[in-house]
């Protein structure tokens, strides 16, 4: 195990980070924001766009409140997704009806057929990262990951 005295020597950044668990999942996830940025960008959208328009309830909408959450975003990184999502016409913002405190964000057709397309290009993003990996190693990192959430969770409480 690597301490943070190790840190101070020679090429450490790299010995060093290459064995903290955060940094590793940081330098994946920027990775896999890149590769679903390059592939949502031919369909004029981003990955985050994409998680938004798959977090909405075709048929009822749903709470702006409860979009962030459901997706891991910061909620000032919402709003200018949301914004550009309403400016593109993929999705519109209206009042409940049975709550006039709640706004609820439904999707429109054009927005449907975007989260189409970004079901699977979020799907081919997942095919490709589990090609070289066995069942048994993922249940291994599921079980990881899920240990590693529920210690953030205690942390932030």
């Amino acid at each position: 195990m690597t301490t943070e005295k190790d840190f101070h020597t020679e090429d450490a950044f790299v010995q060093v980070a290459s064995q903290l668990v955060v940094y590793q999942l940081k330098t994946a996830w920027l990775q896999i924001q890149k590769m679903g940025d390059k592939l949502a960008s031919k369909y004029d959208a981003s990955l985050s766009m994409a998680f938004v328009l798959m977090a909405i309830y075709e048929e009822e909408g749903t709470p702006v409140t409860k979009i962030a959450p459901r997706i891991g975003m910061e909620p000032n990184s919402l709003s200018r997704v949301l914004k550009t999502l309403i400016e593109k016409q993929w999705i519109c913002k209206e009042t409940n009806s049975k709550d006039k405190r709640v706004v609820l964000i439904r999707i429109t057709e054009q927005g449907k057929a975007k989260r189409e397309i970004a079901l699977r290009s979020v799907f081919k993003i997942e095919k490709a990262l589990l090609k070289d990996i066995h069942p048994d190693e993922l249940a291994v990192f599921f079980k990881v990951m899920n240990t590693i959430n529920l210690r953030l969770a205690e942390d932030m409480e």
